[in-house]
């Protein structure tokens, strides 16, 4: 009787430590609330030579229209200091509807139009910035996505960047 007294206890013991041990991993697999998505794929600075671009909602690599993903048309790209804390200038994506050319899997060519979501900011200083992109869902604004930036008006690189954002905070 004594016996399995002892082993009841041991195993609960086993087992507080176990869980012990687990309880920091599973606090920093808790989502985060707040207002900002957590950007650590995109901790690399892109080196622009103006604060312009297109973006676009991709889940993966499959991009569409926000309402593809049960969201509002709207996208906001907020224009943040270098900490990403306080907003600079901020303005809506404007669709632009332009025509291409491209060929058909068989060879023939093809025109289309295509549907690009723009933005510039300009008049800034040289330094660092943090685009941050708003999505809406029934008008209520989702976390942003951020993409730290280094802007030199110096660069020589084309403007042509294109940021992908996620539907939904990435975990």
């Amino acid at each position: 009787m004594i016996g399995r007294k002892v082993l009841i206890v041991k195993r609960s013991l086993t087992i507080t430590a176990l869980l012990f041990l687990l309880n920091p991993l599973v606090v920093s697999q808790t989502p985060s609330h707040g207002t900002d998505c957590p950007t650590l794929k995109y901790s690399r600075r892109h080196k622009t030579s103006c604060l312009c671009g297109t973006v676009e909602v991709c889940s993966g690599d499959i991009c569409g229209r926000p309402s593809d993903y049960g969201l509002d048309d709207d996208i906001t790209v907020e224009l943040r200091d270098k900490a990403g804390a306080t907003i600079l200038d901020s303005k809506k994506a404007v669709v632009e509807i332009r025509e291409k050319e491209g060929t058909t899997q068989d060879g023939t060519k093809a025109s289309f139009k295509t549907k690009d979501r723009r933005f510039c900011f300009e008049g800034q200083a040289d330094g660092d910035y943090v685009f941050a992109f708003v999505l809406y869902k029934n008008s209520v604004p989702q976390p942003a996505v951020k993409f730290p930036q280094n802007y030199s008006r110096k660069r020589r690189k084309s403007c042509d960047a294109t940021y992908m954002v996620e539907p939904i905070c990435p975990k």
